[in-house]
C-alpha cells in the first residue's frame, strides 16, 4: 500500500498525531500573519534577484556535489533557517527546498502537469478531490481536498492561486500561494481551527538540461505553534513529516510526467 504522503509542502497536517485531539481550538492572529508575510516577501525578492539574473538559478548550483546526485537520480532535501522551524508570534514557519531531476521532459511539461489541477487527485496520494477553478494564461487558480489518515484524521480544503512565467528559453519561474485553507470537521472558520496549516506557499524553478528539467521547489508553510507540554510527542514530526512530503511531491510530479 502506498503510503499517503501531502503534496508540495504541506507538510504539518500529521505532526499532532495522537495529542490532537486534546488541543484548543485557535485563531490566527493579524501579528502571525504580518511576520509570516514579511518572512516570504523577504524569501521573493530573494528569489526574484535569483531568476531576473538567469544565473545560478537552483540552489544546488552552489554545491557540486548535490548537483552530481540529483542529476544521478537522487532527491535533494533541505530544511533552511538551521535545520529548525522558525518561530514568530503565536506560530511556526516551516522553510524547505527540494530538487530533482525529470529526465526527457521538458519545463513546460512540468508547468503543465503543475497547472493540471483536475488530475491532481490521480498524481499526489493525499489530493482526494481536485477541480480546476479558473485559468487565465498561465495564472491558475485551483481546489485540492487533502486529508491525512492516521490516529487523528485531518481534512482540509484548499484553494490555490498559481502563476508560471517562462524567465528565458528552457527557464520557468512558478509561484502557487494557498491562502484560503479551512479546516473540515467541526463547520470551523477559515481563519479557525486547530493550526494544523495557516498557509502555504510554493515557489519552483526549473531549467531545462540535457534533455530534461531540473525541478526545484521550496515552500513555505505557517502552523500554530508547539504547547510547551506537547512537545516531546510533537517536534520529531516536525521534522520527519516536512521532508517526506517534500519528496513525495516531487518524486510524485516526475512520475506522472514518466508514465
Amino acid at each position: 500500500m502506498r503510503r499517503r504522503l501531502l503534496p508540495v509542502g504541506l507538510l504539518v497536517v500529521a505532526t499532532l498525531p495522537l495529542p490532537a485531539q486534546a488541543q484548543f481550538v485557535v485563531k490566527l492572529s493579524p501579528e502571525t500573519l504580518r511576520d509570516f508575510e514579511a518572512y516570504a516577501q523577504k524569501l521573493k525578492q530573494q528569489l526574484e534577484q535569483r531568476w531576473k539574473s538567469g544565473h545560478g538559478l537552483l540552489a544546488v548550483d552552489s554545491d557540486p556535489d548535490a548537483r552530481r546526485r540529483v542529476l544521478q537520480g537522487e532527491v535533494i532535501i533541505t530544511q533552511m533557517n538551521n535545520g529548525e522551524p522558525l518561530s514568530i508570534t503565536d506560530g511556526l514557519i516551516h522553510d524547505w527546498v527540494g530538487t530533482i531531476y525529470i529526465p526527457g521532459k521538458s519545463p513546460e511539461q512540468v508547468v503543465n502537469l503543475l497547472e493540471d489541477f483536475d488530475n491532481h487527485k490521480d498524481i499526489y496520494p493525499a489530493v482526494v478531490q481536485s477541480r480546476l477553478i479558473r485559468r487565465d494564461g498561465h495564472h491558475v487558480v485551483g481546489y485540492w481536498q487533502l486529508r491525512q489518515k492516521g490516529v487523528v484524521t485531518v481534512t482540509l480544503d484548499v484553494e490555490e492561486d498559481a502563476t508560471y512565467q517562462q524567465i528565458s528559453p528552457g527557464k520557468w519561474k512558478g509561484e502557487a500561494r494557498s491562502r484560503k485553507i479551512t479546516e473540515r470537521g467541526k463547520n470551523f472558520a477559515e481563519y479557525e481551527g486547530h493550526g494544523y496549516l495557516w498557509r502555504l506557499y510554493s515557489y519552483w524553478t526549473l531549467e531545462a538540461f540535457q534533455g530534461g528539467t531540473l525541478a526545484e521547489c521550496r515552500t513555505l508553510s505557517l502552523t500554530r505553534s508547539i504547547p510547551t507540554m506537547l512537545a516531546w510527542a510533537v517536534k520529531p514530526y516536525v521534522g520527519k513529516i516536512p521532508r517526506e512530503s517534500l519528496s513525495s511531491t516531487l518524486k510524485e510530479t516526475r512520475a506522472a510526467l514518466e508514465k
